[in-house]
């Protein structure tokens, strides 16, 4: 497991990102105390405290970290409730997970609302990509996700606009990142 924990280390220092290294949820919760940590790679397995435990800690303690979960757990209907930003499943190539970190980056930058949009947006994703929609829609927590993207998109539709207009901003980065396309009725 510590081989691990090193090549991603050493990838991540190579791409200029300061990186802290813990090899269980006692050690990462350690590091977040004396450490601000802006972006949180864990694995739902950690020895001790796992990192379910770790992330809700993480949330508690009311820092804005993005939080991605890489893990080799596939993703059941609990992952609608679980607080974190995104998720991705292992094995995962060095490409996509540079790409993961570095859209977590750019999230630091939104405002509330916007990250917690992306947040849903990519859970939603994960939901979709790896369940039956059919059982998916008998969830009242998938339910309640739909329903809180709709509202949170209603809020970036406002603002998004209010940047194009005042500032020119390109909207390209939502596009890319959770679709143009609005999430459909339950």
């Amino acid at each position: 497991m510590q081989t691990c924990y090193t090549h991603c280390s050493l990838n991540f220092q190579q791409e200029q990102f300061e990186v802290h290294v813990a090899y269980s949820g006692e050690d990462a919760l350690e590091i977040f105390a004396e450490e601000p940590i802006d972006i949180v790679l864990l694995d739902r397995r950690m020895p001790g405290l796992s990192g379910t435990e770790v992330l809700q800690s993480i949330r508690e303690g009311g820092d804005a970290q993005q939080v991605i979960m890489v893990t080799a757990v596939q993703p059941t209907e609990d992952l609608a409730s679980i607080d974190v930003d995104d998720y991705l499943l292992k094995p995962i190539d060095r490409t996509k997970l540079l790409r993961a970190v570095e859209a977590a980056e750019l999230i630091l930058t939104y405002e509330d609302s916007f990250t917690e949009l992306l947040s849903l947006t990519a859970r939603k994703a994960t939901l979709e990509a790896n369940l039956d929609k059919t059982e998916l829609e008998k969830d009242d927590r998938y339910g309640d996700l739909l329903q809180r993207i709709r509202e949170l998109e209603e809020e970036a539709d406002t603002t998004l606009q209010r940047l194009e207009t005042d500032y020119q901003i390109d909207m390209l980065v939502r596009d890319q990142r959770i679709g143009s396309q609005p999430v459909e009725q339950f």
